[in-house]
């Protein structure tokens, strides 16, 4: 009940001592705190229904701040201002690296609390406005304030800056306008006091979108509010690729990439009431680098949960995914609240910017994947594409600076260098350059080798119309029947791998070719455990909750050179596991089925190849899974064989917890 907000310390001494000063311009007499609780009441009654709930793209309907935030951090080192001069002088021992770039993180209230004037910067749905939303929350409310890192409390005062007037921008009117509206004219006079003793923190949000023709005007009215009232606390957030101008005694931190704490308690918010969601979710996360990229924000990670609520395999959709985050960028972030950012030419249309985009990525990583890149290439990839629409190349400059700043797609990252704002990005809109120039089969030849191409060349069939000959090409390179040895092996995995990853990502492509080719994948899979029997090594697989974990027993002479060569196949039971395709489920329960009466396999042997098939699809059947590990189980323990049953008890466990209701089958152990 907002009747029951507490009293916190900012109203108690300093606002007694000094009730009478209020109002000297009004002569009023105030000997009672009756007036000043008044305002107090009026001014959170305005302050909390406007804060206390967000709304992130895509959210049905606004979600409780306190059930969706998380700690926020931030960067005391803003990337795009350090020269190489000045990077020497950071502390490492007191960094984080990412993408190769060493931050000093710390907790954004924290920071707050030990800084009388901050501008926080960020990239767009960084989680700027839910950081002051939720400063404001915190000092209204003192069970929030008892969460955070606060010690201090104030008076809490949010504006939306793009919400004011302009044409004399007056900063305390538009503070005191809104309670002096419900109460008298010596509001103004109450808020005017908070101001001059230190009382109030000022919370100023989105200076970036406020329009160009005002931005001036309201860069001059805040440094002149703070001259007016240098005691005051004031924070304001701007994008980072905005903000040029330097306030006088601000401190600025930008907003780092989410933690995996944030991330949880997102999704946790997103998937309300519907945890094995989300923990599916997360287990996704973990074990897909390329979707776990876009949970850097606030804004993308809603996205993916989006996409997820709407297919729960994500990256048989992932193509589409990143569409949806570029047009996010592009449009529908500023559309969703209503604004538009103001631009010097009309004429370049999003998808022209798109097209930009590509060109960026493509020409930028000709021989290899240059993930900074220099501001002369970056400008000589947009001159190459805005001559096609008749701008002139020496436009190429301002435009590179608008994209950047309207949309967060391309960064500045030092003196002169830039780079996509999400690595996948990168590789994203490079997939759709190679397409757009044919060079898909050439590239593929040339870099199918390369762990670091396997994103990019994954993008381009999901991008192709009818990816069949890239897809047959890795059919040819990634057979493990024959082989010399165990370094060509390592590679026919990784080769293996990659047709998975491609087939994964939701291709195009005949139904005849799908089924050869998932009857390759599960081929492959048979002869290399076939190979690692006879050198003595038995594979087997264990389903957990958050994935598929290998399992090697030797038979003879431990061989570690083997499990470091098994390291592709690991990730393609984890890839199989996130993205069962239905061609492929279809035959490895066929192809299981076959093994069951093969007389030629060695008890362990079956049971470890199995094992090893079953375990990453078991989400797509979990039926006929849990059946398959029952018998095996009934089997090794009439072996009296404990130690390999343990692993198909493990199994066994972990299934069943994510699938309570599903018991073994009545006549399982009867089947044959």
């Amino acid at each position: 009940m907002l009747n029951d907000i507490p009293v916190i310390n900012w109203f108690e001494e300093p606002i007694k001592k000094s009730i009478q000063s209020i109002f000297n311009d009004t002569n009023d007499y105030v000997e009672s705190l009756d007036l000043i609780k008044k305002y107090r009441r009026i001014h959170f009654e305005i302050l909390i229904p406007a804060v206390r709930s967000v709304k992130i793209l895509g959210m049905q309907k606004p979600i409780s701040l306190e059930e969706l935030y998380y700690p926020t951090s931030v960067s005391t080192d803003i990337r795009r201002r350090i020269y190489s001069t000045e990077w020497k002088k950071i502390d490492e021992s007191s960094a984080q690296t990412r993408k190769g770039v060493q931050k000093t993180v710390v907790l954004g209230d924290e920071f707050i609390d030990k800084n009388q004037r901050t501008v926080v910067l960020g990239g767009p749905g960084a989680g700027k406005t839910t950081f002051l939303k939720y400063l404001a929350l915190a000092y209204s409310d003192k069970s929030v304030f008892s969460k955070t890192k606060l010690k201090i409390s104030y008076l809490p005062v949010y504006l939306h800056l793009p919400s004011l007037p302009f044409g004399a921008i007056d900063l305390l009117h538009s503070i005191s306008s809104k309670t002096q509206q419900r109460t008298d004219v010596n509001a103004k006079g109450f808020y005017r006091r908070l101001l001059e003793t230190g009382n109030i923190i000022l919370l100023l949000d989105s200076l970036d979108e406020v329009p160009s023709d005002a931005k001036k005007e309201t860069i001059d009215a805040i440094s002149e509010f703070c001259k007016l009232y240098p005691k005051a606390r004031v924070v304001i957030s701007c994008r980072t690729a905005d903000y040029h101008q330097i306030f006088d005694g601000f401190a600025e931190v930008e907003v780092a990439s989410l933690s995996a704490t944030a991330v949880k308690t997102i999704i946790s918010g997103w998937f309300n009431g519907e945890p094995l969601k989300a923990a599916k979710l997360l287990a996704t996360l973990e074990n897909d680098s390329t979707i776990a990229s876009l949970t850097e924000t606030p804004l993308l990670l809603s996205l993916l949960c989006i996409q997820y609520r709407n297919d729960l395999v994500l990256p048989n959709r992932k193509t589409e995914l990143y569409r949806r985050c570029v047009d996010a960028l592009l449009r529908d972030w500023d559309t969703s609240r209503n604004f538009r950012r103001d631009t010097q030419y009309s004429n370049l249309s999003d998808d022209r910017k798109e097209m930009i985009f590509e060109n960026i990525a493509g020409l930028t990583s000709t021989g290899n994947i240059e993930y900074e890149f220099s501001e002369a290439m970056a400008l000589e990839a947009v001159s190459d594409t805005i001559a096609r629409f008749g701008l002139p190349a020496n436009d190429s400059k301002n435009i590179l600076v608008e994209i950047e700043s309207h949309h967060g797609i391309v960064e500045k990252c030092s003196a002169d260098l830039y780079q996509f704002s999400h690595g996948t990005m990168h590789e994203y809109f490079m997939a759709r350059y190679i397409v757009s120039k044919r060079f898909e089969m050439q590239t593929l030849k040339k870099h199918y080798e390369d762990s670091r191409w396997h994103t990019v060349l994954a993008f381009i069939c999901a991008i192709l119309n009818d990816p069949s000959p890239l897809l047959e090409f890795l059919v040819g390179v990634s057979s493990t029947e024959n082989f010399r040895n165990y370094p060509t092996f390592g590679k026919r995995l990784s080769h293996l791998l990659l047709l998975h990853r491609c087939m994964s990502m939701g291709v195009a492509i005949p139904p005849a070719l799908r089924s050869n080719i998932c009857k390759h994948l599960v081929a492959s899979q048979i002869h290399m455990i076939a190979r690692l029997n006879s050198d003595g090594v038995l594979p087997y697989a264990v389903r957990r909750a958050h994935g598929v974990e290998q399992r090697l027993l030797h038979y003879s002479r431990p061989r570690p050179s083997v499990s470091k060569l098994l390291l592709p196949y690991r990730s393609l039971m984890n890839e199989i596991w996130i993205s069962p395709i239905p061609d492929y489920v279809d035959q490895v329960f066929e192809e299981s089925n076959a093994i069951d009466h093969r007389s030629d396999l060695k008890t362990y042997e079956r049971i470890g190849l199995l094992t090893c098939l079953l375990a990453p699809i078991s989400e797509a059947r979990p039926q006929e899974f849990i059946d398959k590990m029952f018998r095996l189980s009934h089997e090794l323990l009439i072996m009296k064989s404990d130690s390999i049953r343990q692993l198909i008890v493990e199994s066994i466990t972990s299934h069943q917890k994510m699938h309570p209701t599903i018991l073994p089958s009545p006549n399982v152990l009867g089947e044959k």
